[in-house]
């Protein structure tokens, strides 16, 4: 409960403020109050709109997150005929106000609230078809603001014994950077202690924003502008519960577009249409010239301050963990950073403020209609394709939907909605469609999207026949806790054994790796492709280590040189922090260390590692190879490429099968000339070899007389399976040679058990 003194000073921070900025402005609270009233107006108005039908309630509006420091509630509203359904609709989401001082955003989402809800009274009246289309063909929703506790410092405060504070130029949230439990800032632009730049905060490319205490360098438009400490991207990516909202919001929602406000301050970058991502002059995003025209559309319908022009569309460049660049990554919707207004961007001047709302309305309908498809009142070209995606008996059913064209490895897999619904944005042209789901056949064809309608394309799954498989464990080792991993195309399941030496598994026809391991012993790895009921025969081998290098110092590696350094426990791929460009650099393990013959070894070997990563998806890659010194050939293992480093471990099990002799391990770190990233950290690796079970000839877990039989014809050198190694479990006396003397040993190993 407030205190007398608390709900004093709230009550004068509401009516007596001393805020510096235009009253036209909106407050925190003013916000609020408005939620109130539309809740009040048309939370349960079923009929809003007379002489329109079925429109139902059109406002719905939830709690998303809370601030971070004041703990103040993040709303996200809703804007649609059956708003308090969840229809079949495409959906767009408004990010209004991000960063604290950039106040246009929260102004641009209250002014379409108002117009979506009352366009006949609220909008120019030449919009009000467009306005009804969107809410009739589509899910509006906005987050007015999604920094709220910004913007109480932006707006100003009585603190707790009475005083006016306000920062107008404050950037981030209240994050308690310097941890001394309180509130560090500097009235005017930069130097704030504390906070954290929420643009900064995602976790895609987090890593190329500024750590804390960074100072500003400016930019080449205007050098002189230093913005210190401003552009943090916190502690870690997610760090902060603004940024979990909506990247929760997101998740849980299929946005088809979107638009996240801000505004520049230094005019470096005001006034532009920002879309992912072109990094580097050369690599673009997957759809980038989807992404790219429509920014230009948008930008080229929203004149500029002065008006001689408009809006300037342009690529992101910049890898920062931002919002747009993750959203396109992440969900696969595309979304447009406006820069709304001049420097001057928190004009006391009325008709200025209303007269820059106005203008970006006619962008931030544009982008609507496309999403909604429609092209009235001159609305966009649609190129829109969307289907469901069914069973044979019409269940929806959640797949992965591909574009060939449009793909990229950097990109999260895009799967149906609830509805089995898929959507996407096109262009002219014919593209490859690809629908996938676990245990039905993938459906691939061709599509091409009209520029006047949403083009639809439903698409019926088949069902693949589902076989057994019966899986038997051979365990004469007694190993406990055996554990069986079956991976797929889609993911993988783990099947314990709890004592059983058997099981019966039914999956859909496909192709499948079984592994199957227990501590101590050696993991088998068995390809499968199911095309029928099969029987699986599992025969569980002790573990050998041929190498191991938990990385302590360089002593295992023959040639350790620049950029691979050893550090802390780790082969870490350079000592900066970025890896360089138009790298070809290898280390390899010592010749000696593998002075086997095949005959000894076997045809079997894992290599285990515990690896972060952070590598450009294909272009940049680890690769782990076997080479040999005699006969001068490689075996390529594996290559590892991609993002995997904010996690605690990702250990990898890589096996494989071939015939190898006198060979070493090789690390080759291959680059391109673009794109540089944190490269590799390696806790441990290890090569693996099964144990030659010596004496058990016919793998059956016993010694008995069928083992003498099958010596003998070793030694004979009769029509026998030689394989499986069947000369090394032969070779009893280690002398390698198959004689008289190892069925000897053997007769005693019979005779003993």
């Amino acid at each position: 409960m407030l205190n007398c003194l608390t709900y004093f000073l709230l009550i004068l921070s509401f009516t007596f403020s001393q805020s510096s900025l235009s009253e036209r402005y909106t407050t925190y609270h003013e916000l609020e109050q408005k939620i109130i009233e539309w809740d009040e107006n048309y939370g349960t108005n079923s009929n809003p709109f007379p002489g329109i039908q079925n429109e139902g309630i059109i406002f719905h509006h939830e709690i998303i997150g809370y601030s971070g420091v004041d703990n103040l509630p993040i709303w996200a509203i809703k804007l649609s005929f059956n708003a308090n359904i969840d229809e079949d609709e495409p959906k767009m989401l408004i990010l209004g106000q991000c960063h604290a001082e950039e106040i246009y955003g929260l102004e641009i989402s209250i002014k379409l609230i108002d117009w979506l809800l009352d366009p006949f009274a609220n909008a120019n009246p030449i919009y009000i078809q467009s306005l009804l289309a969107i809410l009739n063909g589509s899910e509006v929703w906005i987050v007015p603001t999604h920094n709220p506790d910004g913007l109480s410092v932006v707006h100003g405060w009585y603190d707790s014994i009475g005083n006016w504070n306000q920062d107008e130029s404050f950037r981030k949230n209240k994050y308690d950077a310097n941890g001394n439990n309180m509130f560090d800032f500097i009235v005017g632009v930069g130097d704030d202690i504390d906070g954290v730049d929420l643009n900064r905060n995602y976790d895609f490319n987090w890593i190329f924003g500024d750590g804390v205490n960074q100072v500003d360098t400016g930019c080449s438009a205007n050098p002189s502008y230093l913005s210190n400490y401003d552009y943090y991207r916190g502690p870690a990516p997610f760090s902060e519960p603004e940024i979990i909202a909506v990247r929760d919001f997101a998740l849980e929602n299929d946005f088809l577009l979107s638009v996240a406000y801000h505004s520049s301050r230094s005019g470096c970058v005001a006034e532009k249409v920002i879309s992912p991502w072109l990094w580097e002059e050369e690599k673009g995003a997957p759809d980038l010239d989807i992404i790219s025209r429509l920014g230009e559309e948008i930008a080229q319908l929203i004149p500029s301050e002065d008006g001689f022009g408009y809006y300037y569309p342009g690529n992101s460049t910049s890898m920062r963990g931002n919002a747009h660049d993750w959203f396109y990554k992440e969900t696969g919707c595309f979304q447009y950073l406006i820069e709304v207004g001049t420097s001057n961007m928190q004009s006391n001047n009325v008709d200025l403020i209303e007269d820059t709302i106005d203008r970006n309305m006619v962008g931030l309908l544009y982008l609507l209609k496309k999403g909604a498809g429609t092209t009235i009142q001159n609305g966009p070209s649609v190129y829109q394709l969307s289907g469901k995606v069914t069973d044979n008996l019409g269940n929806p059913l959640e797949a992965e939907v591909k574009i060939l064209e449009l793909d990229g490895p950097m990109l999260t897999p895009r799967y149906t909605d609830d509805f089995g619904r898929f959507r996407r944005v096109l262009i002219q042209g014919q593209f490859t469609l690809q629908v996938s789901a676990f245990g039905y056949e993938t459906y691939v064809t061709t599509v091409s999207a009209s520029s006047s309608s949403v083009t639809y394309h439903d698409v019926q799954l088949n069902q693949l026949p589902m076989h057994n498989m019966n899986i038997q464990i051979t365990n004469p080792n007694n190993f406990q806790n055996i554990i069986g991993e079956i991976t797929h195309n889609y993911g993988s399941d783990v099947i314990a054994f709890d004592g059983s030496l058997s099981k019966i598994l039914s999956y859909p026809e496909d192709q499948y790796q079984l592994k199957i391991y227990a501590l101590d012993s050696y993991p088998e790895y068995i390809n499968i492709d199911l095309n029928d009921n099969m029987d699986i025969n599992v025969y569980l081998k002790n573990s050998r280590v041929l190498f191991f290098d938990s990385f302590d110092d360089a002593s295992h590696w023959s040639d350790l040189n620049n950029p691979f350094i050893i550090h802390d426990g780790y082969l870490i791929s350079q000592d900066p922090d970025y890896y360089e460009a138009n790298l070809n650099m290898s280390i390899r393990s010592p010749l000696d260390t593998y002075l086997y013959t095949e005959s000894e070894l076997g045809e079997n070997f894992v290599i285990n590692l515990d690896i972060r990563n952070e590598l450009e998806w294909d272009f940049d890659k680890l690769s782990l190879i076997f080479e040999s010194e005699n006969t001068l050939s490689s075996v390529l293992i594996k290559e590892i490429s991609g993002h995997k480093f904010n996690i605690d471990s990702n250990a990898l099990s890589i096996p494989y099968v071939g015939s190898l002799d006198d060979f070493y391990l090789k690390l080759l770190f291959q680059t391109d000339n673009t794109v540089n990233y944190r490269g590799f950290f390696i806790d441990y690796i290890e090569v693996l070899f099964p144990e030659c079970p010596k004496g058990d000839l016919d793998l059956s877990g016993v010694y008995n007389v069928t083992d003498i039989v099958t010596m003998i014809n070793v030694i004979l050198g009769l029509d026998v399976n030689f394989q499986d190694n069947i000369i090394c479990r032969s070779d009893l006396n280690n002398d390698e040679i198959v004689n008289v003397v190892d069925i000897v040993s053997l007769v005693d190993l019979i005779l003993n058990n």
